[in-house]
């Protein structure tokens, strides 16, 4: 009884550095780390201070790769925080919950890099849940509905680009935010169809519409140029941009009948930046690529580095549905018309975002 009394009194919060290297250095990926940081200040001090050598060493690079989570936001804890759940795909379950400190005039518009945008009436900002860093940006006039970065700013604090991009139809505007600039730059590309999807990739913008044309834009003049056309179908289709791990672009078509996905074409861009005269192949497997989507941040990882992960899959926040490309099968994880997120509407339900932690 002695002892029980003494187990329960004890003061985790204290814990040697000593012993919280121990632990550490057995921890097998960045989401554990993370949860490790997440049990009391004093360890997340402590994860936050380590600089992940021992992690660096067991993957045998100098960055640790991590499988995206699917990052839920759930109802405000004040006028001045949000509550979010991270969900792991491969675990099925929630393995961590985060506060993200920006009230109800702030709207979450993007997830890049491990960072969270976030647009208010009069501001913008990049907040990185993991890190807890902030960065005020200028004020944009355009309702964001996507934001990327062309780089990890924690990793490039003076070298990094915002891009933001409005679905909103009549808006035919896109904004860059270029390093250390006060003001953003906006790009006009007319088009019948609003903007459904940008990437940053080989050191250019590409932006697909929802008609699936895709335009090439110079980082450096701005000048943007049609590379692929439209894709010809009446119907309603969704599009994403996806750079996979091989370096290569896809353009990947949702069909959506009432709003149930029903049929995915995966097509490989060799893109052709200043000209018409891109490539378009169809490919029927992804190989070893697992790609996650959704309106806010898409990625493509290697399957066979993960545990749990499956190849020749895609993964949408919609449902969290897993979908096996070579047979069309579905296998669901998840609803969320079982899960409480944001009844003010500022939130999206869910975004992927891949775990980071400042090295």
């Amino acid at each position: 009884m002695a002892m029980d009394t003494k187990l329960k009194l004890r003061d985790w919060a204290g814990v040697s550095d000593l012993i919280l290297d121990l632990i550490y250095q057995k921890l097998p990926s960045l989401s554990d780390c993370l949860c490790f940081g997440a049990v009391c200040k004093p360890w997340f001090f402590f994860v936050s201070n380590n600089n992940y050598d021992a992690l660096r060493q067991r993957t045998g690079s100098s960055s640790v790769e991590e499988l995206p989570l699917l990052m839920i936001f759930k109802d405000r804890a004040s006028a001045s925080t949000a509550n979010t759940s991270l969900y792991s795909v491969t675990r099925g379950k929630i393995v961590m919950d985060l506060e993200i400190p920006l009230g109800w005039t702030h709207r979450c518009c993007g997830s890049s890099h491990g960072w969270l945008a976030f647009q208010g009436d009069f501001s913008f900002a990049l907040y990185n849940p993991f890190t807890r860093e902030k960065i005020d940006l200028p004020r944009l006039e355009l309702t964001a509905t996507k934001v990327i970065l062309s780089k990890n700013p924690s990793a490039n604090p003076n070298d990094y680009e915002v891009m933001a991009m409005s679905r909103n139809w009549g808006e035919s505007r896109l904004a860059i935010l270029k390093p250390s600039s006060s003001y953003w730059k906006f790009v006009r590309i007319l088009t019948g169809c609003p903007k459904c999807d940008v990437i940053y990739y080989d050191e250019r913008y590409y932006v697909v519409d929802y008609g699936g044309k895709v335009f090439s834009i110079d980082n450096t003049t701005l000048k943007y140029t049609e590379i692929a056309p439209d894709y010809g179908y009446g119907g309603f289709i969704e599009f994403y941009l996806v750079q996979t791990t091989t370096n290569e672009l896809l353009r990947v078509h949702i069909l959506r009948p009432q709003y149930k996905p029903s049929r995915v074409k995966i097509l490989k861009l060799v893109a052709s930046p200043m000209t018409p005269e891109s490539r378009i192949e169809q490919l029927d497997s992804l190989g070893d690529e697992a790609l996650f989507l959704c309106q806010h941040s898409s990625m493509s990882v290697l399957a066979s580095q993960f545990s749990g992960c499956k190849s020749n899959s895609r993964s949408e926040y919609c449902s969290v549905d897993i979908v096996h490309l070579q047979d069309d099968s579905f296998n669901s994880h998840c609803s969320f018309d079982k899960l409480i997120h944001d009844t003010h509407a500022t939130m999206p339900p869910a975004s992927w975002i891949i775990p980071t932690l400042k090295l």
